[in-house]
């Protein structure tokens, strides 16, 4: 079992915490976004309970070595989305969503500015990869201002079918 993140990682506006089960309502509600139900579908959950379910499997996850790190994004103790990094071989894949309410302030590129340099540190990595949906402009842009470089635009694999996609890299060797 490896050592706990050290949490809640905080800014002057948001909060990156661990999930508890009391949060399966939000998740829920936040997963049924227009843009979560086009660009993710894997994480749309289509009731309360299949929330409840993910959260229980996530939680398992945080002291599991090699599993995907999922963390609760809070506004004023507030639930409004999630960070994440997910194993894939040997590197790692960021991952974030702030529900539509919320967006168009900045959060998402706050929130990935923040998490970074405590998950690369923790996970003792100095590259971490961002894929996303071409059209998924908003996306592109958040990893763009939080210096990762494209390293690839084409056809892919993404959410288990071909789409046109982005494929960023960021490196940091001050880790």
């Amino acid at each position: 079992m490896k050592d706990e993140m050290e949490l809640p990682i905080k800014s002057e506006r948001l909060n990156i915490t661990e999930f508890d089960s009391c949060m399966a309502e939000s998740v829920h509600k936040l997963s049924l976004d227009e843009d979560n139900c086009r660009f993710v579908p894997d994480e749309v959950f289509e009731t309360v309970d299949e929330a409840r379910k993910i959260l229980e499997k996530i939680i398992k996850w945080y002291s599991e070595d090699n599993a995907p790190l999922i963390y609760a994004v809070t506004l004023d103790g507030i639930h409004i989305g999630h960070v994440q990094i997910v194993p894939f071989g040997k590197e790692w894949e960021i991952g974030y969503h702030i529900g539509k309410e919320y967006t168009g302030k900045g959060y998402a590129t706050e929130v990935v500015r923040l998490f970074l340099p405590d998950i690369m540190k923790y996970l003792d990595i100095t590259k971490i990869y961002g894929l996303c949906h071409a059209d998924n402009i908003a996306s592109c842009r958040v990893l763009e201002k939080n210096g990762f470089v494209l390293e690839f635009s084409g056809m892919g694999k993404y959410q288990n079918k071909i789409a046109n996609i982005c494929r960023y890299v960021k490196i940091n060797n001050n880790i």
